[in-house]
């Protein structure tokens, strides 16, 4: 995807810089309101998923785009919820119910406690949907991420959907949806962005 001559890695970080910092300002009520709007857009998502279905979602960081209303939405509709937790340089993945209890883990994000169901890829080989986290999306799927790069690793080997797999759906703010980012070879594109506003179905004509 990378041009020659073309400093991606720095382009990138510049990038994370900006998002980071707009979000950092954004009023912790704002962070609540779009929380519950991801999660009614997102029920489009996995109305039709039949009950007990694997989702995995990642538990959100504060200035995230949120993620808690959406899970206790999936919990709600009777799905298998698992998040991710960063063990060793891999994602662990574990189920969430409503008795879950939780513990700050590797960069001071909420992980859930319990037993392990699996690292990085095989636990998602039998999901539905898979919620993932982005800075930023463009139009061709590609995803910004924090730049720890395990997410890109995770889907590395993933066969993803329609006809098999799961979807993969970003969450981010919808003035983070990009006609074109920066992107490197190993970057892995998602099927969808998920925001406050509205679901993208990717690739899409940038407008």
């Amino acid at each position: 995807m990378a041009n020659p001559g073309e400093d991606i890695p720095s382009k990138k970080a510049q990038l994370r810089a900006q998002i980071r910092a707009q979000r950092a300002a954004t009023a912790p009520a704002i962070h609540a309101g779009r929380d519950a709007a991801i999660a009614r857009n997102a029920e489009t998502l996995f109305a039709t998923k039949p009950p007990g279905a694997r989702i995995a979602c990642y538990l959100s960081a504060p200035t995230e785009p949120g993620t808690y209303a959406l899970v206790r939405a999936l919990l709600d509709h009777g799905f298998e919820v698992i998040a991710p937790r960063v063990r060793d340089g891999h994602l662990d993945w574990a189920v969430v119910t409503a008795a879950s209890s939780f513990e700050t883990g590797s960069f001071g994000i909420r992980e859930v406690t319990g037993p392990s169901v699996g690292l990085d890829t095989e636990p998602l080989s039998s999901a539905e949907l898979v919620f993932v986290p982005a800075l930023a999306i463009d139009h061709r799927g590609v995803r910004l991420g924090q730049g720890g790069g395990f997410y890109d690793r995770t889907f590395e080997h993933l066969v993803t959907g329609p006809a098999a797999g799961p979807l993969l759906v970003g969450v981010i703010n919808q003035d983070e949806l990009y006609d074109e980012l920066p992107a490197e070879e190993h970057d892995r594109v998602v099927a969808a962005a998920l925001s406050q506003t509205s679901i993208t179905y990717l690739p899409r004509a940038p407008s």
